[in-house]
């Protein structure tokens, strides 16, 4: 179940302009519960890969030059890293 990696500002603007109920000061939104679990898992993905993306800028720099980083652009401990966290997503 893959789906193109769409822009936040991209998402949101249709999300709300598909489901918004009025305008005004406040937003109201009529929303399914499975809309609102994919809106929340939305939103889980990217906060966890800013954090992720955060994460690898940050031990690179305090690697420092000796901390360089291969043509993939990450360790190789990073790759398995990564490997299991996305199984234990996955199970």
């Amino acid at each position: 179940m893959s789906r193109t990696p769409q822009k936040l500002k991209d998402f949101l603007t249709g999300f709300v302009d598909e489901h918004a109920l009025a305008d005004g000061d406040e937003l109201l939104l009529d929303v399914t519960e499975e809309e609102a679990r994919d809106l929340g898992l939305f939103f889980i993905r990217g906060i966890c890969g800013w954090m992720h993306g955060l994460d690898r800028v940050r031990r690179r720099q305090l690697a420092g030059p000796e901390g360089r980083v291969d043509d993939a652009g990450t360790h190789d401990e990073e790759v398995e890293d990564e490997a299991d966290t996305q199984d234990a997503l996955v199970n």
